[in-house]
């Protein structure tokens, strides 16, 4: 018999993916709507399952920094709940971190890296990830955590950097590709690659042992830019703001030696492989996903 797999957030970005991919495999997915799933609430299913993928949460670091007491309410208590059901049913638990480093001193970053979270979504994340070490290591709860760098694909709320990249490279109202900094450089990781990431530790897992999931090299705003318009085939110009965001990081590259070891998962999608992605659905879809 298969396994029984709740996810939550299972009608987000990377829940709609995922959920697809094992259904897909003929798996056992249980993922409720959040009429019926609120880990905020502590309100759960009542079904018997093996394992907890929990994906929901507040993302997107500009609105965390206007409530940060509700990412913290979303993400760092609704993840005690998620372990408190995880204990009481003795389900195995995979938590979807995010990037909680801050400004890096080297590059690339291991999972043994300090933690410095610096906006409040960074800081509820890392207040969740206590909570899943606590519960690990004091009542036993079989929970593992992976800390994805910046995810990007097909569907991604036009709030993200990316979408709204191709947005207004595919408008043909739009007479040039804005953005607010060309400057930072971040490890950009195809929605893929972080579903197979996940599953590869889900078919070896490794209870209380963090990962990295990322691509293992960088790209500015403005190289994104170039590329988009590369596969996209358009020429308009990059009008760089010149805004930089609060705390924001110039760098960061993640080390992936740490899964790759455990489990041999790498990345398959190049990132230029992974706009031509986006840029191709944004064409059928209008390029706006549901926010997050």
């Amino acid at each position: 018999m298969s396994e029984r797999v709740l996810l939550t957030g299972g009608s987000g970005f990377v829940g709609r993916r995922y959920v697809q991919f094992l259904r897909d495999k003929g798996a056992d997915v249980l993922a409720p709507g959040r009429d019926a799933l609120d880990v905020s609430a502590g309100s759960f299913p009542d079904a018997s399952v093996d394992w907890v993928i929990h994906l929901a949460g507040r993302t997107f670091v500009p609105a965390s920094w206007s409530e940060p007491a509700d990412f913290y309410r979303v993400n760092a208590l609704g993840t005690v709940n998620v372990l408190e059901y995880c204990r009481r049913t003795r389900a195995r638990l995979i938590y979807v971190s995010g990037y909680c480093y801050g400004i890096p001193e080297s590059l690339p970053i291991p999972e043994t890296a300090q933690l410095k979270p610096n906006n409040p979504y960074a800081f509820s994340k890392w207040a969740a990830e206590e909570a899943c070490r606590f519960c690990f290591e004091c009542l036993q709860t079989p929970v593992m955590i992976v800390r994805p760098f910046n995810i990007y694909g097909p569907g991604q709320s036009a709030s993200f950097l990316i979408p709204h990249i191709v947005q207004q490279a595919i408008d043909p109202a739009a007479a040039a590709i804005v953005v607010e900094d060309d400057t930072p450089r971040r490890d950009y990781v195809h929605l893929d690659d972080v579903v197979s990431a996940i599953e590869s530790l889900r078919n070896n897992p490794k209870p209380g042992a963090v990962f990295n999931i990322g691509s293992g090299e960088s790209s500015s705003v403005a190289e994104v830019v170039e590329t988009v318009r590369s596969v996209a085939n358009v020429s308009k110009p990059l009008v760089s703001r010149g805004n930089r965001r609060v705390n924001d990081v110039p760098d960061v590259i993640a080390d992936i030696t740490a899964i790759r070891d455990a489990t041999g998962w790498l990345p398959s999608i190049t990132l230029q492989d992974g706009l031509r992605d986006v840029v191709a659905h944004a064409r059928v879809h209008g390029g706006l996903g549901a926010v997050v």
